[in-house]
């Protein structure tokens, strides 16, 4: 089939949908470890509110934490669950279009991405796929090994630059961005478990800084679904929460 193309003809790629199962497990192994820290960090602030009425040995004392703790077990469980129909319709609905100087990356939900051919500066490839990318660090296309008729898509791209080897995979390299949900998690520790004023502008300034930079980049990426930059508008309440605890920590400094 590859043999058959012109090398200028405008050719486009589909995920193949049994790669999709490898895909899943791994998300469900980064997140598993994300969302033991979510409800251990719910334990602690529970046990700050009602520990006291926990040691009186009084069963019905344990209501209130066990109520809160199924409802965010239920509301993870259930975010799991969208996000995992989410990400198998992104990949059944990814589309790479390779054409003479051209490469076009097509995604339900998401910002279409075109990338000229001028506009490239490196091919690099891993035990996971390809990474096409341009000085603009958000402006690059992945394309996974999973891709049906990979090798013709490698061949193509190799006419238009040598293929680098890179020595981290993409998702190796994304994947230290899960140290951020974790730093964020210490921060509200000690914001809302801290009753010191400083402690409480030490760890809320962050806070407030590490969440307004997030929602802006969320929303000026093409990486990020139209869902997803939504979703993320969420944020502004915890943000509202924490800009007015730290005023309250000024104004009553202790």
């Amino acid at each position: 089939m590859a043999a058959q193309l012109a090398p200028n003809s405008v050719k486009t790629y589909h995920l193949a949908p049994e790669g999709f199962v490898a895909a899943r497990n791994k998300l469900l192994r980064q997140k598993a470890a994300f969302f033991a820290g979510i409800l251990v960090f719910l334990f602690v602030v529970q046990y700050r509110v009602f520990g006291d009425s926990w040691r009186q040995d009084s069963i019905a004392s344990l209501f209130p934490a066990l109520f809160a703790f199924f409802i965010t077990l239920a509301a993870l469980v259930f975010g799991v669950i969208r996000g995992i129909k989410r990400n198998q319709e992104s990949w059944i609905t990814y589309e790479l279009t390779i054409g003479e100087d051209f490469l076009i990356r097509r995604i339900k939900d998401f910002p279409e991405l075109e990338i000229q051919r001028h506009e490239i500066t490196a091919v690099k490839e891993s035990v996971v796929g390809l990474h096409v990318e341009t000085k603009l660090k958000d402006r690059a296309i992945r394309i996974a090994s999973a891709l049906v008729d990979y090798d013709d898509a490698k061949e193509r791209l190799s006419r238009w630059m040598p293929i680098q080897e890179s020595q981290q995979d993409w998702i190796a390299t994304g994947s230290w961005m899960w140290a951020l949900p974790v730093l964020f998690l210490i921060l509200f520790c000690g914001f809302y478990l801290s009753s010191k004023s400083w402690m409480i502008l030490a760890t809320g300034i962050p806070l407030l800084v590490g969440l307004s930079w997030s929602i802006w980049l969320i929303h000026k990426s093409v990486q990020v679904s139209a869902q997803m930059k939504r979703l993320s508008l969420i944020a502004f309440l915890p943000l509202l929460s924490i800009a007015a605890k730290l005023i309250l920590a000024i104004r009553n400094w202790r």
